[in-house]
């Protein structure tokens, strides 16, 4: 038995760590209003895709990859000897990718491909990915592998900041903020993942008191879990709120692994400016 690892690029793994343990990335893209397409993690930084965003007329589009790139992946890892795949993906709630790679899989003899919805995105899905990897190095089946991710998803979650919700609501991502849109002012949107999907947790005042909120919410989550914990500060384009939010864990909280990682264009595309993100894990997921 050979078990190959497959994820999208929305997990944003470094370049180092997909190097190191030989990960294989399906890359989502954004295209803008005149109709430059980007593949994700190539062409275009997240910092140059911020200011091209703040220029556009329009919010950029994504795109998951095409069905003919997932068997195109299988197939390489199958000609390789390969026996099966663990594929972990970007929620379902918000994109097509698991679907049409578990799609794909189907289409591919001579490999078993296993697709887990990680119904979150950014680095907490990059958590599963290196968990896979420990999972593989101790000897465990891919059955028995997608069982442990699946339990792990149970303790896992993330928050997100935004400063307005208006690519959220025009990209379809998030759902039941019909009566926010419209009445926020100047207030803050925390939202939280819930089953895969972005729903508004509260308004908040002011983003300080929205930062305060995300840390207040997730330490009452993992605070059962002792310090098997793994949290992800996910960095937008504003990277002091990010900053501060590391120190202030690192401070009051150093019992807890904390990853601090960025957003990539195509999620920031769904957030837009001012997206920030804190997610956590019950696992010490290895970073390096």
């Amino acid at each position: 038995m050979k078990i190959a690892i497959l994820t999208d690029s929305t997990s944003y793994l470094s370049q180092s760590l997909i190097d190191k343990y030989h990960i294989e990335v399906a890359p989502l893209s954004v295209t803008f209003d005149n109709g430059d397409n980007f593949i994700e993690n190539d062409a275009l930084s997240t910092d140059t895709f911020y200011e091209r965003m703040a220029k556009s007329e329009t919010i950029p589009t994504t795109s998951q990859p095409a069905i003919g790139t997932f068997i195109e992946k299988y197939e390489k890892f199958r000609d390789e000897c390969y026996t099966d795949v663990i594929a972990v993906f970007l929620s379902s709630g918000i994109s097509g990718s698991y679907q049409t790679a578990t799609q794909a899989g189907e289409l591919v003899e001579g490999i078993n491909v296993h697709t887990f919805d990680s119904k979150l995105a950014c680095m907490v899905e990059g958590g599963y990915v290196l968990y896979a990897i420990e999972l593989i190095e101790q000897g465990l089946t891919p059955s028995e592998i997608i069982d442990e991710l699946t339990d792990l998803r149970e303790r896992t979650g993330a928050y997100l900041m935004v400063d307005d919700l208006k690519n959220l609501q025009k990209s379809g991502r998030i759902t039941g903020a019909q009566a926010w849109v419209g009445t926020l002012l100047k207030m803050k949107p925390v939202l939280k993942f819930n089953d895969g999907k972005i729903l508004p947790e509260e308004k908040v005042r002011t983003k300080k008191r929205a930062l305060q909120d995300i840390i207040k919410k997730v330490i009452a989550c993992i605070e059962p879990y002792g310090d098997e914990v793994t949290l992800y500060v996910i960095e937008g384009d504003k990277p002091e709120d990010a900053q501060w939010v590391h120190e202030y864990l690192d401070e009051h909280y150093p019992q807890y692994q904390i990853h601090h990682s960025k957003l990539g264009p195509v999620i920031a595309a769904h957030l837009g400016s001012g997206g920030f993100g804190l997610g956590y894990m019950n696992k010490r997921i290895r970073t390096t």
